[in-house]
């Protein structure tokens, strides 16, 4: 049983030595950092922070899937990420269920994709 595990090891580790860095994420620094997404009542918000040194504009597209994290995303909003500034906000209020959805971001211009977060919002008023 040894024998036949023992090539099998040997393939892995070369294959995880062959991948930079040791990661299976996409390369470079990412450019939006500390991504979250909080439950408000009917709606979500989701903010982030984006690295110092933007050369460029950039255009964030906002896409959320219901129920289910492997359901097709619809998107929901874009926003502009420009330099000189590092801290972002959106809020969805477009949410139509008591359910819980998963959004993620992708910069347009260079593909890349943080999240899914989950989150499910309110939908009982809150307690006066």
């Amino acid at each position: 049983m040894m024998k036949s595990a023992f090539p099998c090891l040997i393939l892995f580790f070369v294959i995880l030595l062959t991948i930079p860095d040791g990661s299976w994420s996409q390369k470079g620094d990412p450019t939006i950092t500390g991504f979250k997404v909080e439950a408000l009542y009917r709606a979500a918000k989701l903010t982030w922070k984006a690295k110092g040194d933007l050369k460029n504009e950039m255009a964030v597209q906002i896409l959320r899937a219901d129920t289910f994290e492997e359901e097709p995303y619809v998107e929901v909003g874009v926003v502009k990420i420009t330099p000189g500034k590092s801290s972002y906000e959106y809020i969805d209020k477009s949410m139509g269920a008591e359910a819980k959805y998963y959004y993620k971001l992708i910069i347009k211009e260079t593909n890349e994709t943080v999240g899914p977060l989950p989150t499910r919002p309110y939908f009982s008023p809150p307690a006066t």
